[in-house]
């Protein structure tokens, strides 16, 4: 098994800290292969809004170099997992720019057949508050990319670094972590057979109706979904041969 991480933040803090336990709880499960990524270390610019993603191919960012490292450890992960400590009620700003990044695969674009095939996992953490509203930047990016399942895991420390969390937090840490290894290793174990979700299906459903129906709208993306076949009966979720279809 393989797992893509991405760090929201360069601080090795309370966040860093609890996705590594249910990352150590994990392996007690099965094996796993961690690529590791940190924020804004590792891709360091903001989306510059020139669209060259969207209408002529996510090679044409002036970041690709940056972003497609980054893109090809997630398809060839197994586990994506996003994290986050809470800035002001939302995601860390060099984390919010990565996203920004992948607004092309996103369902309502050229989404990524391999993206349909995977499991997702949120990490946010807090002093307080925000953790809801954190945590829903981060699923609603994983949901539109396609992820077969997104869970979600979020914890207020009352406290400003990992050390200084209180005794009786880090026993529910620790029961909490546990539980949600056991979520991962079941439904990594089980994905082949893992139907999509509802929201999936019918998001997917709306995207094909819009890109059918409007090709002047983006020829990009229409000429994408036509290529890949999804304007007639083929569905990304399928167990099929992976997308060979050129992006641009």
């Amino acid at each position: 098994m393989k797992t893509c991480l991405i760090n929201g933040s360069m601080r090795k803090g309370s966040t860093y800290h609890i996705t590594h336990m249910i990352l150590s709880k994990l392996d007690q499960h099965c094996d796993n292969e961690i690529t590791e990524f940190f924020l804004p270390k590792d891709m360091p610019d903001f989306c510059a809004g020139c669209y060259q993603c969207i209408y002529n191919g996510e090679n044409r960012c002036p970041h690709a170099s940056s972003v497609e490292k980054i893109h090809q450890a997630m398809l060839e992960a197994d586990l994506i997992i996003i994290t986050s400590p809470v800035y002001v009620f939302d995601v860390s700003g060099q984390l919010k720019a990565l996203l920004d990044h992948f607004g092309y695969q996103w369902m309502s674009h050229r989404p990524h057949e391999a993206m349909f095939k995977k499991i997702g996992l949120s990490v946010v953490t807090a002093a307080g508050a925000g953790m809801k509203s954190t945590s829903s930047t981060i699923c609603t990016n994983l949901t539109w990319w396609g992820l077969k399942r997104v869970y979600s895991f979020d914890q207020a420390v009352m406290a400003s670094s990992y050390a200084e969390i209180p005794s009786k937090i880090m026993e529910d840490i620790e029961k909490k972590t546990s539980k949600m290894a056991r979520k991962l290793s079941k439904s990594l174990k089980n994905k082949a057979q893992l139907n999509p979700t509802m929201k999936t299906r019918f998001l997917f459903n709306l995207m094909k109706m819009m890109k059918k129906g409007h090709p002047e709208w983006n020829a990009l993306d229409h000429e994408f979904w036509k290529k890949s076949g999804y304007f007639l009966s083929k569905k990304p979720w399928r167990d099929t041969l992976e997308s060979t279809v050129e992006r641009g």
